[in-house]
């Protein structure tokens, strides 16, 4: 199936895609890079960026959905392990799909502990502050936190 169009699917199940803004484009971002982290692997390669992971063919795929996005219908993957891992992700998500901050902190966290997984907690949230400066250190430790209880990186010391 066209990548495209499982991105279409996706986004139309998770019900945040807003290109309109800068926001909407960093949310559709981060979402896709933690909905691959969760095991729904769409095809999109991640390299580290201005605001964390990013990927550029995902931008474009997403303007090219524009036109008819507002077709695609919202899909039900019935009784199958994509649609029990979605619906973990949607539960992942919860009230926050939308909070460009959070979804940023997670995204960054989960990205740099891939990057480095040798390296303890502490550095790895230090990275993060060095590259997000607009973040504070609790926030980090709170992405961590909620990375750790929804088993997307395992806990370490320091």
């Amino acid at each position: 199936m066209d990548r495209a169009l499982v991105l279409s699917v996706m986004l139309k199940r998770i019900g945040n895609f807003d290109l309109s803004i800068f926001e909407g484009r960093l949310v559709l971002q981060k979402t896709i890079y933690l909905l691959q982290s969760f095991g729904l692997y769409l095809g999109y390669k991640f390299s580290w960026y201005i605001h964390g992971p990013y990927c550029p063919e995902l931008t474009k795929d997403a303007f090219e959905l524009l036109p008819i996005y507002s077709k695609i219908p919202v899909i039900d993957f019935g009784n199958s392990d994509i649609e029990r891992l979605l619906r973990k992700y949607l539960e992942f998500l919860g009230n926050r799909k939308n909070e460009a901050d959070w979804l940023e902190q997670l995204a960054c966290t989960h990205f740099l502990n891939a990057l480095y997984p040798k390296a303890s907690k502490d550095a790895v949230i230090s990275a993060v502050l060095n590259h997000e400066s607009h973040f504070t250190k609790n926030q980090c430790e709170q992405a961590w936190s909620y990375l750790v209880k929804n088993n997307l990186i395992h806990d370490r010391k320091g």
